[in-house]
């Protein structure tokens, strides 16, 4: 927190009466009253107005490189996800998602969605992903390396920013004016197989008279991490690669000594040679793949005349992922062996349970690369009390291309299934090696590629001016006014054969090809009254024009809106900050959203319909999967909502401060891809779904999902956060605590829906924190790091199920020592999660494959790490 020094309460007015553009531009004000003091005024986060105190009407977390360092966590992605404003986690990639998803890493502010939580670098938009249409920045491309600082706005700002800010903003600021040149390398080794990382980067810069570049580039790799080197159990799958056939009346047949035989399976038959043959696929997979990734950045500026600046900056990300996912189950399509064919083993019509190990498992590189580019003229001229203007222009370009090996052509395992040259179940008694071999050639020749492409291109114009509008000596206005225009193309295509739905394996189908047009006005207001109070004002329209292809035709739509958003201090004395705000929000349906066809997928999920009056130990589990087709709806409306903060900054004292943040969030026709889970339960309470396909049986066939407007969600809770700094002859130290608690969290998925309340439940814990205590004596540093999740109740009741666990607290910590040494650099060594605290899992009484949830917990273990920085 901020302590009012005498020259920044002199120049209190002053900033208001020459309020600046943006980050990225420079000039300065100069203090009133008989100060002499020229004070530089900065642009904080929440409003495009610059002034001289960090303190506004908007609650700011603020995150240096300094306090990224303490924590000892050694990226963006890391950092983010364990701040407490991240209320339940967020996303990092993993193996087995399509898109590119299994190679980005997001963040997900109150919980309201990584769609709702604006990403911006040096107060400008981040490139998106192909996996979130182009809406959601990948915070796994920041390179640690030009990180100056991370400012969190925790308070909706749409009026400001425009649409996705309905959760807040996280804006990075880069290294700026900066000169020589800084090396600095980290490398991490988990106690668990694979993870290992390293990161190396060099930054330097050059300044004279006129401008100051700088230039970042950063190297980062990590090895992949196996399923099975992280979870007590593997869970088993229904699909075999030692085939299982399902009959008419539900009941299965296996070969139990193919089972015995083949490679990581389970045995499951009842000794007769009837029941099913499980496939541990958790043995062979990656849980996180291998990152192989390049990232530079440049940002410069120059004077080209008094008053006249140009800016700009380049940016550049180019990664390799590597991951893995089991052999294919053959289950798009899901084969069959009629009761005729020669070779089946009961003469009776079966559904065949199949899996392609023999021919590998499924191995996916993903290539993600981005460009983005500004330029932009920044100046000052001197009409009325003096205008600032700027004008930019940006072009974004992200590309994602995915190849996905040991897919299985769907028809081509019927017609070799149907031409009975193929026995499936060694009815004729071959070995074991015969079998093996026939089943690798009929894998062989239904073997498919899949190849995923997806681009995003995004071209803005955009300018602004800002300058004082009325001054009598007590009351103050500054103002500023602009206009952005941004047309956007985005384009993800499937390879035709899974885009036809004829391959298993993959995640084909989810075509996008589509377009929109942004237009932007806005306008700001920054007062200063009498009594040392502040109002500020937005105003925001904002209009999308978009169109694509489904699969009846062409669609569009438009969506616009006008949203606002007010605030007022008061600083009663110098030490003591009051404030409030409130704002209206306003986020358009991406392209995805909209216009994507259906994507297969198999989702886990406990049929609670079929197993309330049946039984089945195999089918009747929480980790049963079931074929699930996601797709666009282009019938979807705009979200809206509103947001209310209120809260008070105490300076204590002038070593200790305190901030206490109220907020509460009402957020309307929140779309989303309604869950598997929530869609049997919707089935349970009404008698029938429209959204899910039963066989003959009563068994889950498939479930279609898409995008909805739900009723609503609500959310509030409080922030709290303290810094207490003392130095002693001992040396310098430091404590810093953020605490976030939600109150409520209700959502409803309709409008006449009742209010369900998930707060406290699994994963929506009500309560997490970090603390960081710093010493520093001379030339010698040491730092603990502590990150807090509360308790969370398993949540049995309010879903109608028995099998989820209570979740117990969770502390996590992380120790590091560091030395500078005489020759201009610094050597940290640490050690993550010093004590090796395991991640809680989410059942009651047994374990399964992937039972965590990654998002909100570590995985990996103790970890160490090392970082040599050096300077020139």
């Amino acid at each position: 927190m901020t302590t009012h020094s005498t020259v920044s309460k002199a120049v209190r007015r002053a900033m208001l009466l020459a309020a600046g553009a943006t980050a990225l531009t420079g000039f300065n004000a100069v203090a009133e009253d008989g100060v002499d003091d020229e004070v530089e005024r900065i642009q904080v986060t929440g409003s495009r107005i610059k002034q001289v105190d960090i303190e506004t009407s908007s609650p700011v977390t603020v995150i240096t490189a300094a306090d990224i360092k303490v924590t000892g966590e050694t990226s963006v992605a890391d950092v983010l996800n364990n701040a407490s404003v991240n209320s339940f986690g967020s996303w990092r990639g993993m193996s087995g998602y399509g898109a590119g998803a299994s190679a980005t890493s997001d963040v997900n502010l109150r919980g309201l969605g990584s769609q709702a939580t604006l990403i911006l670098l040096d107060g400008r938009r981040m490139p998106g992903t192909s996996s979130s249409s182009g809406t959601v920045a990948d915070t796994s491309s920041i390179p640690m390396a030009i990180v100056e600082r991370i400012e969190i706005l925790r308070d909706g700002a749409s009026a400001v920013y425009g649409s996705d800010a309905v959760a807040g903003v996280i804006n990075i600021i880069t290294k700026k004016d900066f000169e020589g040149v800084e090396v600095t390398y980290t490398g991490e080794v988990p106690e668990v197989d694979g993870g290992e990382s390293n990161r190396a980067s060099i930054t330097t810069g050059y300044s004279s008279d006129k401008g100051n570049i700088t230039f970042t580039f950063e190297h980062y790799d990590t090895a992949s991490v196996y399923d099975a080197d992280i979870w007590s159990e593997l869970g088993a799958s229904s699909y075999s690669s030692s085939p299982n056939g399902k009959l008419a009346d539900g009941s299965y047949y296996s070969n139990s000594d193919l089972c015995a035989q083949t490679p990581n399976t389970i045995d499951g038959t009842d000794g007769n040679n009837v029941g099913r043959c499980f496939y541990s696929y958790g043995e062979v997979t990656k849980l996180f793949g291998n990152v192989n990734k390049n990232t530079m950045l440049s940002n410069f500026n120059y004077e080209l005349a008094d008053n006249l600046e140009l800016i700009g900056r380049a940016s550049a990300s180019l990664s390799e992922t590597n991951t893995r996912y089991a052999g294919t189950p053959v289950s798009t399509n899901q084969p069959t062996m009629s009761a005729d064919n020669a070779l089946n083993p009961l003469g009776e019509d079966m559904k065949l349970y199949m899996r392609s190990a023999q021919t590998g498992e499924r191995d996916t590189l993903t290539e993600n690369n981005s460009i983005d580019m500004l330029l932009g003229l920044a100046g000052y001229v001197d009409v009325a009390d003096g205008l600032d203007w700027e004008i930019n222009a940006q072009h974004t370009r992200s590309t994602t291309n995915s190849f996905n090996e040991n897919l299985i052509n769907d028809n081509i395992i019927q017609d070799l299934i149907d031409s009975g040259e193929y026995d499936i179940f060694n009815t004729t008694g071959m070995s074991y090696e015969a079998w093996d071999a026939m089943m690798t050639d009929m894998y062989t020749q239904a073997s498919h590629t899949g190849v995923y492409q997806g681009q995003f291109n995004s071209t803005q114009i955009d300018g602004l001016v800002s300058g004082s509008i009325f001054d009598n000596g007590s009351v103050s206005v500054a103002g500023l006014v602009g206009a952005e225009y941004e047309m956007i193309e985005f384009v993800q295509t499937g390879d035709p054969q899974s885009a036809a739905g004829i391959i298993s394996g993959g995640s084909g189908g989810d075509d996008v090809d589509a377009e929109r047009d942004r237009t932007s006005a806005y306008f700001e207001l920054q007062s200063s009254l009498p009594g040392n109070v502040d109002i500020s004002a937005a105003l925001r329209y904002e209009r999308y024009e978009q169109s694509g292809d489904i699969a009846s035709g062409h669609a569009s739509s438009t969506f616009s809106n006008t949203v606002p958003k007010i605030g007022v201090s008061w600083r009663p004395i110098d030490d003591l900050l009051i404030r409030a705000s409130w704002g209206e929000s306003f986020r358009a349906p991406n392209m995805g959203e909209m216009f994507a066809g259906e994507a297969l997928s198999f989702e886990r999920a406990l049929d609670t319909v079929w197993c309330a009056d049946n039984t089945d130990e195999n089918y009747c589990t929480a980790s049963q999967q079931h074929k699930t087709l996601y797709g666009g709806n282009p019938d979807l409306e705009a979200e809206e909502g509103d947001s209310l903060t209120l809260g008070f900054v105490w300076s204590a004292l002038d070593n200790l401060s305190f901030e206490m943040s109220y907020f509460e969030i009402t957020y309307d026709n929140k779309i989303e891809v309604v869950d598997v889970a929530d869609l049997i339960r919707e089935e349970q309470d009404s008698g029938s779904s429209e959204f899910i396909v039963r066989d003959a049986n009563g068994q889950i066939d498939t479930i279609h999902s898409q995008y909805r407007n739900l009723g609503g969600l609500e959310t509030s809770g409080f922030d709290f956060v303290t810094n207490f700094n003392q130095d002693t002859d001992f040396g310098d130290f430091s404590v810093k605590v953020e605490l976030s608690h939600v109150i409520e969290y209700k959502t409803k998925a309709k409008a006449d829906s009742d209010w369900f309340d998930e707060a406290g439940l699994q994963d929506k814990p009500q309560w997490r924190g970090n603390a960081t205590l710093n010493w520093a004596y001379e030339d010698f540093g040491a730092a603990w790091a502590t990150t807090y999740i509360g308790a969370q109740d398993s949540g049995n009741e309010e879903y109608g199920v028995t099998y989820l666990a209570d979740i117990p607290s969770y502390f996590k910590h992380n120790v590091q020592f560091s030395y500078n040494h005489d020759w201009n650099g610094s050597v940290t060594v640490g050690v993550n999660n010093v004590f090796d605290k395991q991640a809680p899992t989410w059942y009651d009484g047994f374990s399964d494959y992937r039972d965590v949830n990654t998002g909100l917990y570590d995985v990996l273990g103790r970890t160490y790490f090392l970082t040599i920085n050096q300077s020139f």
